[in-house]
């Protein structure tokens, strides 16, 4: 039977399934239908043999229905309308079976096939009909040909009314079983379509879910399984009706994976809890990580039905984290090390500890710190990795085509992918890529790698405040020098004032006690005379006269020293430019200190060059100036040195200079020998007299006239201080506001 049925299929791509199912069912009423007419008119037959039923009639109709059923087996369109050509037999089979009963006066043996026949084709009409139409014109057209029968019959042995009530039933009955039938069929279709449609979104859902998902029964085979999870359709196919670890055995997979993915659904099911597992797969990109979930699918009395495993790629989520467990790592780290940056207590010890960071948080093949001194970089520190080639750096301008120079200019960090590509002369090594943030104003960090691997903003990130905290260092360590050298410069203003006070109480006291006693000794001498005028002793009245002018002087000296100094301070001084002969003045210095140098044993003398040696200046400004040089050389010669003043001109300059073979002095003194109360000894046991005033005056006098003074001395062998002048010449006299008078 089924190879019948097989047979009776059509397989016109046209038809719709359910149309292939009726042209099947109905092509088996035509191969029925032959043997029921031949056996329906036997029995009659020997029923009744008296009654009309001629059986040429009936083989004429089984030969129709025969033909009917070859007919659809070579031709499509007869197979399109099969359907409805069996109804047409239909119709034909009721009204001869109709004009039966009528010849036969609808006896009851024909009266009941009328019943019969017209009962079971219209259940047949029914099975085939989509909608009411036809149900109700097949049993209309009943009637009609019952009332057509009747009304030509001769006689009837049948009541019409019991016949045409009876047909009346079972087209009611029909109509209405149709009806209904219809309607359950609409709803069942309408159902049929909303769980189609309901399963149709919920696999196009499925299918656009960012998952792998399958769906298993309860021993763990695969009944669905999306795209996502086995893109190969084929593949797909072959999965329905397998276990995980029945593929996985099939295709040479890890086993082991896929039993253990078998174990979690069953426990699923009969724990009917959700169950999560984690998965390493390895594949030619690197390991893959997924996170798997079996969900339990029960019935409302709780059995478990299925399984729904879903597959989710959490590579990226593991990556992520554990980028972020390193980015937490960093900061904890640099957070930890920067206490001990911020604690450094110089320079070295910055580049030291921002080294350390570096070790401690990052892993760069190369790291170099250098800092700013004099407009150069000087490298500070540099490391690099074992076994990579690496210059040793040099201090070199920041150059704009060097990283470090761009990022000190950018005040930010700087990153060359190729670092062989730098428009420099700087050998790179192995290095091949670089970055480099600026450590504030100072100096910048560079570090390196010998790979092309991309550096990480967020260490960049780490990197510049890794760099600000060591400006910040730097900055702190700068105005805490700045400070300790203003507490110096003040200590050192305080004990010069102290100093200063004690010179000038020193310096003005003395004259002014030799004036008063002198003075006093004169009043007493003069008392003690009778005849003052003829006992007094000359020698010794001219000797405490001197002693009182040389007091005097040396008051007067003093208080002019203190006078200019203030005026040269204040700006007030006023030069009066004229062409001053260097040679000239210094022999008249020479000639009015040369009592004084013969007083203190000292040979002085002045020597002039051949040429004529001039200078546009201030003659008083020179002259004090020249003054305190040689003064202080005759003060600071012991007995029997000599002290020696030239005058001379070179290419720019008119030169005097002053070189005596006295005490000499250190480099330390020299630094401070122009400030204002300096000297060689200070103090009220000081060995020298002096306020320490002259040179400082002497310096700013010079600086006035647009000169500078210069100093060669060693200590023990004596000293030669000589004053340069821009060179003059008298044939063409400058404009006297070329000179800087202070106005």
């Amino acid at each position: 039977m089924p190879r019948l049925l097989q047979f009776l299929r059509p397989d016109d791509e046209f038809l719709s399934r359910r149309h292939r199912s009726l042209v099947q069912v109905y092509r088996l009423l035509s191969l029925l239908g032959p043997v029921l007419l031949l056996v329906h008119g036997a029995a009659h037959r020997a029923a009744a043999p008296s009654h009309y039923d001629p059986l040429w009639f009936r083989l004429v109709l089984a030969g129709g229905l025969l033909l009917l059923f070859s007919a659809s087996l070579v031709s499509a369109s007869v197979r399109r309308r099969y359907v409805e050509a069996s109804w047409g037999v239909l119709y034909l089979v009721m009204a001869w079976t109709v004009t039966l009963a009528a010849l036969n006066q609808f006896s009851g043996e024909y009266s009941l096939s009328v019943l019969f026949v017209y009962a079971l084709f219209g259940g047949i009409v029914i099975l085939g009909a989509d909608s009411m139409a036809p149900v109700l014109s097949f049993l209309a057209t009943g009637f009609v040909l019952l009332g057509v029968g009747v009304w030509a019959a001769p006689a009837r042995e049948t009541s019409p009314l019991v016949l045409g009530s009876g047909m009346a039933d079972v087209a009611l009955f029909e109509a209405v079983a149709h009806w209904w039938g219809l309607s359950m069929r609409d709803s069942l279709k309408t159902q049929r379509d909303e769980l189609r449609r309901s399963r149709d979104q919920q696999r196009q859902m499925i299918e656009q879910l960012p998952m792998e998902m399958a769906v298993f029964d309860t021993e763990a085979r695969f009944q669905y399984v999306n795209e996502r999870a086995v893109g190969d359709p084929a593949v797909r196919e072959q999965l329905i009706g397998l276990t995980n670890e029945g593929y996985c055995c099939r295709h040479d997979l890890d086993v082991a994976l896929g039993r253990r993915r078998d174990e979690s659904i069953r426990e699923v099911v009969e724990t009917k809890a959700i169950n999560r597992i984690r998965e390493t797969i390895e594949t030619d990109e690197g390991p893959r990580h997924y996170l798997r979930i079996h969900v339990p699918i029960t019935d409302p009395d709780g059995t478990v039905r299925k399984v729904v495993g879903g597959g989710l790629d959490i590579t990226e989520r593991k990556e992520r984290e554990r980028d972020l467990r390193a980015r937490q790592e960093k900061i904890e780290a640099l957070y930890k090390a920067t206490g001990k940056l911020l604690r450094a207590g110089s320079q070295e010890e910055v580049s030291d500890r921002i080294h350390w960071v570096l070790k401690k948080v990052f892993d760069y093949s190369f790291v170099h710190t250098g800092f700013l001194e004099d407009g150069m970089i000087v490298p500070e520190r540099t490391e690099a990795a074992s076994g990579l080639s690496m210059p040793v750096p040099e201090a070199r301008p920041p150059q704009t085509s060097m990283i470090s120079g761009q990022a000190l200019r950018a005040g930010e960090a700087v990153v060359s992918d190729d670092v062989h590509a730098l428009e420099n002369s700087i050998d790179y090594g192995d290095l091949r890529s670089a970055a480099s943030v600026p450590i504030g104003g100072h100096g910048a960090l560079v570090v390196g790698k010998a790979d092309d691997e991309v550096y990480r903003q967020f260490n960049l990130h780490l990197l510049e405040m890794l760099g600000g905290y060591g400006a910040l260092v730097l900055d702190r360590l700068r105005r805490e020098t700045d400070l300790r050298e203003a507490k110096e410069e003040a200590e050192e203003a305080s004990r010069l004032k102290t100093t200063m006070l004690a010179n000038m109480s020193h310096e003005i006291r003395t004259p002014l006690t030799s004036i008063i006693g002198f003075s006093e000794m004169i009043e007493d001498e003069i008392d003690r005379l009778d005849d003052p005028l003829r006992d007094a002793d000359p020698s010794t009245l001219s000797r405490f006269a001197h002693l009182i002018g040389k007091s005097g002087r040396r008051l007067l000296d003093t208080l002019d020293g203190v006078l200019n100094l203030s005026k040269l301070e204040a700006d007030r001084m006023d030069l009066s430019p004229e062409w001053v002969p260097l040679a000239e003045l210094a022999d008249g210095l020479v000639e009015e200190l040369r009592p004084r140098a013969d007083e203190a044993g000292v040979h002085c003398e002045s020597r002039a060059a051949s040429e004529s040696v001039v200078v546009w200046g201030d003659r008083g400004g020179l002259q004090v100036a020249l003054q305190n040089v040689i003064s202080n050389a005759i003060k600071y010669t012991e007995r029997g040195g000599q002290v020696q003043v030239r005058s001379y001109r070179t290419d720019d300059a008119a030169v005097v200079e002053v070189e005596d073979t006295g005490i000499g002095m250190n480099e330390e003194t020299v630094d401070h020998l122009f400030e204002p109360f300096r000297q060689a000894s200070e103090g009220l046991n000081r060995e020298y007299e002096g306020t320490g005033l002259g040179l400082a005056v002497t310096k700013r006098v010079v600086e006035k006239m647009n000169g500078k003074i210069e100093v060669d001395t060693e200590e023990g062998l004596g000293t030669c201080v000589r004053l340069r002048f821009p060179e003059g010449d008298m044939e063409t006299a400058p404009d006297a506001a070329a000179l800087d008078t202070g106005s």
